[in-house]
């Protein structure tokens, strides 16, 4: 009975360890978005524009190695004068995103999604879903930016 246990465990782990994901290629991140209907433009190898939200966001992968990434960062800019204390208030409140000025000034917010340890293909498609419908909302009304 022990043996048995020990075989359905070891399976068990097989079977789950299967559908993590641990790094991906741009032709996956493709794939991923045709799946979800999310419109997107691919402007270099590691780099896409989606149109998940208004604003459009910048999905880019980092941390690539023999063709898969381990780094899916997600990010969108606003054009909008925003004073750099009330933007360091979003850092501290919102600790799993950022949020930062770019060189001309605007507020830009980034989430980043390490896949090295492994997450679902699940965690991924929320890891999006939850940019757009969590984030970027919350972080615009923040900065008092309307589309």
């Amino acid at each position: 009975m022990r043996s048995f246990l020990l075989l359905v465990a070891l399976v068990w782990g097989l079977a789950l360890g299967q559908g993590l994901v641990r790094g991906v290629t741009p032709e996956e991140v493709e794939g991923l978005l045709r799946e979800m209907g999310v419109v997107y433009e691919k402007r270099d190898h590691h780099l896409f524009l989606l149109e998940l939200a208004s604003p459009k966001v910048w999905l880019e992968l980092d941390w690539c190695e023999e063709g898969r990434c381990g780094l899916v960062a997600l990010s969108a800019g606003f054009r909008k004068k925003v004073d750099l204390e009330h933007l360091n208030a979003w850092n501290r409140d919102y600790r799993f995103s950022r949020a930062y000025l770019d060189r001309e000034g605007d507020p830009w917010v980034e989430w980043e999604l390490d896949l090295t340890g492994g997450v679902s293909w699940e965690a991924l498609r929320e890891f999006l879903r939850l940019f757009a419908e969590a984030v970027l909302p919350k972080f615009m009304e923040h900065i008092g930016f309307e589309p």
